[in-house]
């Protein structure tokens, strides 16, 4: 049986359509056994359709449709390594920053939906009154060893008292199927503001600021866990409150 590792290099030659029928019938056999890898086969056709746009715009002149005479032989090389960094580059632009700095594991589209999930589940609880958490403050040692255990690390709470926030405790959502503890913090004016951390194996990348709907979010991963600061705030604040938990962290 073909190893994990393996496999998931059969995976770009599959995307590819470069497998012969008996290899390409054990892909299909694993992709049907791994639900989980249809994700990547996906990631992998993706790639492969914006390499392939941007060789097959590399033939054209710019502004025509004929087809641009073949290169001399001695100058075809090192245009094709253009070409071949052009493509890159281009799919850094879809892989980057937006998602794969930060979130290297994830595709663009699952983040944007991790992210849109917060902000439901944030939007619920944070209008509950008596019970906005599930573990009160005063419970601080049973809430860091329970949540603490689901995340898979030692729970940090920072201190936003600086920003006239309050701890008031913390409770588990389950976001894609995985853990995710959410601590609340109340505040004079306006509604409480959530800090969430959850495991997430990826490279360590820079806070950054998103909105959905009235909320922001400032997220940023620390190489271990994943971290979202969110609520019904302005962007100043959400960030200013990812910085300060970074820190503390």
């Amino acid at each position: 049986m073909t190893d994990k590792h393996t496999m998931e290099n059969l995976l770009v030659g599959y995307a590819d359509g470069e497998l012969d029928a008996a290899t390409t019938a054990e892909v299909e056999a694993y992709l049907a056994a791994n639900p989980d890898a249809e994700q990547v086969l996906a990631m992998h056709r993706e790639t492969t359709a914006l390499l392939r746009a941007a060789f097959a715009e590399s033939l054209f002149a710019k502004g025509s449709t004929t087809i641009t005479p073949p290169v001399p032989a001695r100058t075809r090389r090192p245009t094709m390594r253009m070409w071949m960094a052009l493509a890159a580059s281009i799919v850094m632009a879809v892989f980057g920053y937006g998602a794969g700095v930060t979130w290297p594991d994830l595709l663009i589209s699952d983040r944007s939906k991790m992210l849109t999930e917060v902000a439901e589940y944030h939007a619920v609880y944070s209008r509950e009154t008596v019970h906005l958490v599930e573990v009160p403050a005063s419970q601080i040692d049973h809430l860091k060893a329970w949540l603490g255990r689901r995340v898979k690390g030692n729970l940090a709470i920072p201190d936003f008292s600086a920003a006239g926030l309050t701890f008031a405790g913390g409770r588990m959502v389950v976001v894609d199927g995985a853990p995710v503890a959410e601590l609340m913090y109340t505040r004079a004016n306006g509604l409480p503001i959530g800090f969430c951390m959850f495991w997430h194996d990826a490279t360590p990348g820079p806070i950054i600021v998103e909105r959905r709907e009235k909320q922001h979010l400032a997220t940023w991963d620390d190489g271990k866990h994943s971290y979202i600061v969110v609520g019904e705030a302005d962007r100043e604040l959400v960030h200013r409150l990812a910085a300060s938990a970074k820190q503390q962290i």
